[in-house]
């Protein structure tokens, strides 16, 4: 009895120790910048060369997949959910460029929902006036800690590493924010993501695509988040062939109206 008691007693203990850490937890706006690095290899650069009009616009290619235009994210969270959205660029009418690049990280095609007791993230798509809901699961990443600190928005972070199948993941991570979410679809239970790096390759490319956290903005209560759920559901890995088989349609009643 004496021990079950005990027992019991630890157990609300450490619940209640759990719940006050929560109930004080400080609630950010970060701001995320990203970047995707093309690098190609001997047959991708032909197969580009191949495509590009002209040796100059080939080089302009080359260069600005190499090192394109770095894109800016907020990102949100409370107790349970976090919300990823792309921050739009005001365009200089006046500037006017004859290629422009605009990439981001490949596990994102929008305004990105996680929820982390459901283990799942989600997006609502447009696909020519259909609706689709994209769910899927988040991604647990095993990382090994290499022992690297460094600074990052005010918070010490430490450096981690994994691969998971053909990807290589680095991730630097925080315990001063007492969650374990992400930006993107890899996450860890060491710790909350502040930076996050995964390499990808083919016979044609090395693609390495990036997170930076650049800054953050104290909010003054915990953020209500929606989660998305209107629209067909399907799976992440279905989402091109949905594109490509709405294009054939349309292209097809584009032939018909010639």
């Amino acid at each position: 009895y004496l021990y079950k008691t005990y027992h019991n007693m630890k157990k609300l203990i450490l619940l209640i120790l759990l719940f006050s850490t929560f109930s004080q937890a400080q609630f950010y706006e970060i701001t995320y910048e990203t970047n995707v690095q093309t690098f190609y290899t001997e047959k991708g650069k032909k197969v580009l060369e191949d495509w590009a009009d002209d040796p100059k616009e080939y080089e302009l290619l080359l260069e600005l997949n190499m090192n394109p235009p770095k894109e800016k994210f907020k990102f949100i969270y409370n107790n349970s959910v976090s919300k990823v959205f792309y921050q739009t660029k005001l365009k200089n009418e006046q500037v006017v460029k004859e290629i422009e690049v605009k990439k981001i990280p490949s596990n994102i095609v929008g305004d990105i929902t996680s929820d982390y007791k459901n283990n799942q993230f989600s997006y609502e798509m447009d696909v020519y006036g259909k609706k689709y809901l994209v769910k899927d699961q988040l991604i647990q990443v095993d990382l090994k800690d290499t022992g690297n600190k460094k600074d990052i928005i005010g918070f010490e972070a430490n450096e981690a590493v994994a691969k998971l199948g053909d990807i290589d993941i680095i991730i630097w991570y925080t315990k001063e924010i007492p969650f374990n979410f992400t930006p993107d679809i890899y996450y860890t239970t060491k710790g909350f993501v502040l930076e996050l790096h995964y390499k990808t390759r083919s016979d044609e490319s090395e693609v390495i695509n990036s997170w930076q956290a650049i800054d953050k903005k104290k909010l003054s209560k915990e953020p209500k988040i929606s989660i998305p759920n209107k629209g067909k559901i399907i799976k992440k890995d279905e989402v091109n062939k949905v594109w490509d088989e709405a294009n054939e349609r349309m292209n097809a009643l584009y032939s018909q109206d010639d």
